[in-house]
């Protein structure tokens, strides 16, 4: 558990990351908690908080807007989390049979998410690892790897 001193300069330096980073304006909001899921690994009640105050919303609106998304997480990650795109394009490209080769691989350790549109259609089938994405996947055991790896 961080002491107040701790958690008092770790609210300091996201507010002075996000005043960097993105324009105190309502249009920064999916960016920016996107900025706080890949810093996190999670969306920690602080962070929201100091997001709200940064853009000028209620933490009510930036709790729902995280709460939207599947790419975005509320909690700490036990495991791995893998999110297949399951948008139009990524479906017929093959993301169906991606997230079939995922379940029937059934690798340890490792959450199979969809989300709708990983706006990726460019280089489909989409699939994020570890919150990086990497287009044009098949499924065969060199996503396993990624996946393992």
């Amino acid at each position: 558990m961080a002491s107040a001193g701790e958690e008092r300069k770790r609210r300091n330096e996201l507010r002075r990351e996000l005043i960097d980073k993105f324009p105190r304006d309502r249009s920064s909001l999916l960016p920016a908690l996107h900025y706080l899921q890949e810093t996190f690994s999670f969306l920690p009640d602080w962070g929201i908080e100091v997001l709200g105050w940064h853009l000028g919303v209620p933490s009510s609106e930036v709790y729902g807007a995280a709460t939207t998304y599947t790419e975005l997480s509320l909690s700490i990650p036990s495991h791995k989390t893998v999110i297949v795109c399951d948008g139009v394009a990524c479906r017929e490209k093959g993301a169906i049979q991606i997230l079939e080769f995922l379940k029937e691989k059934n690798i340890d350790g490792v959450e199979i998410k969809t989300t709708d549109c990983a706006f990726m259609c460019s280089v489909a089938p989409a699939v994020s690892v570890g919150h990086t994405w990497y287009g044009r996947q098949v499924p065969d055991n060199s996503l396993a790897e990624l996946i393992e790896g």
